[in-house]
């Protein structure tokens, strides 16, 4: 006799992992099966494109999709979860208006990714730009344009060269992608200015390692890489690491200061909060599953993504914290999950990578592709066509086609909205005065 099938199944985290697990459920699972999503945003952020929206390229709502026109019968809710409860087997949460609520589940995925931690480096977290977000990629490109408009009127010329000059921390792909980006846009504004005909933008590029672009595994396609961004413009500094951040300058470790009007992040990551308060055995900061991605010594809880230390069957390694590893883990699950609703064995996650592309600015590319190595225009209109095809609805397609269309023939936007990474922070402070409890509970919402 067949068991009753799942009744409820509450997946935490609206990114690529969890959005794909609930759009795969839908097919699987019978419609009396109910399917929710509980997100801190209503919305999928495609994270490859996020340098793009830095560098004027696309728009940012054309990195975004509601993750309600995503799916057909999952529920969606707006919510950051705040406690599992495993013993009455209740998820608890935070609307956005800071009131709370609690949701029982047969079977609870956490699909809740990794944290930004800028406290990595002293001074960081207060100067220094994440790219985790579509916000912060509108930020970052809305202070680019503001520090050009500044240092446009700056009468002495060590402000004007410190306005002008951008570090990024970090040379693995989402530092190499931002910096070519960053370099594209400064370049493509530049001649709007002609105050500023004498100076030079700068864009400097920290990695503390020997190579760039690391996770390729590649010796020929990280040099290239470097040759590539030199060509460009941008100061690679390899082998370089930063002390600690103030109000105008990067301090690196071998005593050299960089004064600079951004300083752009893309190291430093952390185990999600709600992971952590768990208090089950984590490695390098992501939660141990076994081979079907169930938590160990639990029945209904499983995990998958960055948040998640997920072996892999076809090498017996981790999985990496990638989007093309948390997809495919996504529809694995699902299976399982179906699976263990009707009372069959499970399977252990086995797939094979089928490779890995970097954009670096200036029309310039490296992929490899089931171990070919690409690197330039083919492998930069590689990328466009792949991502392009990953990307969620056509609407978003031909919107962003038309864009890149665009891009071509005309000069990126420049113009400045009032929004950046300083007058947000004064709003906030402006409104924990104004409302000290509701806006703790809001800020602790976005953090």
């Amino acid at each position: 006799m067949k068991t009753d099938p799942a009744k409820r199944i509450v997946i935490v985290g609206g990114g690529f992992a969890g959005v794909t697990l609930a759009q795969r459920l839908e097919r699987l699972l019978p419609a009396k099966a109910e399917i929710v999503v509980l997100s801190a945003e209503n919305h999928l952020v495609f994270t490859p494109m996020l340098p793009e929206v830095v560098g004027r390229t696309i728009s940012p709502l054309h990195v975004v999709v509601a993750g309600r026109q995503l799916t057909r019968r999952t529920e969606w809710v707006e919510a950051r979860v705040i406690r599992i409860d495993r013993e009455n087997h209740e998820a608890h949460y935070v609307r956005r208006d800071g009131t709370s609520a609690s949701m029982p589940y047969t079977h609870l995925v956490l699909a809740c990714g990794s944290a930004a931690n800028l406290e990595e480096i002293p001074g960081l977290a207060a100067r220094g730009y994440p790219l985790k977000t579509v916000t912060d990629a509108m930020v970052m490109g809305n202070d680019l344009i503001g520090n050009f408009e500044a240092a446009a009127t700056e009468t002495e010329q060590e402000a004007r060269q410190r306005l002008l000059t951008a570090v990024v921390i970090g040379g693995g792909f989402s530092g190499v992608e931002v910096a070519g980006h960053i370099a594209d846009l400064m370049q493509s504004i530049h001649r709007f200015y002609p105050e500023l005909k004498n100076e030079t933008p700068r864009i400097v590029l920290l990695q503390k390692g020997e190579s760039l672009l690391p996770e390729l595994h590649h010796k020929s396609l990280s040099e290239f890489t470097l040759r590539k961004l030199r060509q460009n413009g941008i100061e690679v500094r390899l082998e370089t690491s930063a002390k600690k951040a103030d109000s105008v300058a990067v301090h690196l470790k071998s005593g050299e200061r960089i004064e600079a009007g951004m300083i752009v992040c893309t190291v430093g990551t952390e185990t999600h909060p709600l992971i952590k308060s768990l208090c089950l055995p984590l490695e390098k900061g992501r939660l141990q599953t076994d081979p079907d991605m169930k938590v160990g010594g639990t029945t209904n809880l499983w995990t998958l993504g960055d948040c998640a230390l997920v072996p892999n069957a076809y090498d017996d390694g981790p999985c990496p914290a990638t989007a093309q590893f948390a997809m495919q883990q996504a529809r694995q699950l699902a299976e399982n999950l179906e699976r263990a609703s009707r009372g069959v064995a499970t399977k252990p996650f086995s797939f094979r990578s089928r490779g890995m592309l970097a954009s670096i600015g200036h029309r310039n590319a490296v992929a490899v592709i089931y171990g070919v190595k690409l690197s330039g225009f083919l492998a930069w209109f590689l990328w466009r066509g792949i991502y392009l095809a990953k990307l969620p609805t056509l609407s978003r397609k031909l919107e962003v086609a038309i864009s890149w269309a665009c891009s071509i023939p005309f000069p990126p936007n420049i113009v400045q909205l009032g929004l950046s990474k300083k007058q947000t922070a004064k709003t906030e402070s402006e409104q924990a005065e104004a409302q000290p409890i509701d806006a703790k509970q809001i800020h602790e919402y976005h953090t």
